[in-house]
């Protein structure tokens, strides 16, 4: 199971690579080979990078669908959407698609400042910008503790508030 970690700021050139850090090829030394998939975030603004293993996973769960339901398949199309098999070059850059760069407002070129991080199974690529302002923005009424609380309800629904089991 992979846990990337690292946050690295690095800069797209005008063809749409990005030196893909160091860091991040040695946490993924056993998968690199597979190869990664580049696609658009769902949520957010962002271009997210799986490692070829784990898009394999999430294309399982895509295959779980129906294809005699329209909302499936409107869901599989939008998802799938710009997916795209990516490779490092021999100088351990990544070609990010052009067509995918506008969603996550990043330039090829001057002013391609990017924000590569590694998050669990997959990487974000975040233009500068946005990572500061989404991940990085300090909203003064944001308690990031009690959205710590609900997640952890969320992933272990059977602990109270006070740490207690419910029985």
């Amino acid at each position: 199971m992979l846990n990337l970690l690292g946050e690295y700021h690095c800069r797209i050139d005008a063809k749409g690579r990005v030196s893909f850090p160091a860091k991040l090829r040695k946490q993924l030394d056993r998968v690199l080979h597979d190869g990664l998939v580049v696609n658009r975030d769902i949520f957010e603004g962002c271009l997210v990078v799986y490692p070829k293993p784990e898009w394999d996973k999430v294309n399982a769960e895509m295959a779980q669908l129906s294809r005699y339901d329209r909302s499936h398949q409107l869901f599989q199309r939008k998802f799938m959407k710009g997916a795209t098999l990516i490779e490092l070059d021999g100088s351990g850059r990544l070609l990010l698609p052009g067509a995918l760069l506008p969603h996550a407002g990043i330039q090829a070129g001057k002013g391609g400042d990017c924000v590569v991080t590694g998050l669990g199974e997959k990487i974000e690529v975040w233009s500068k910008a946005r990572f500061e302002k989404h991940v990085l923005g300090g909203d003064e009424d944001f308690d990031f503790g009690s959205l710590a609380e609900q997640v952890r309800k969320d992933i272990e629904p059977s602990r109270t508030p006070n740490g207690s089991n419910r029985d």
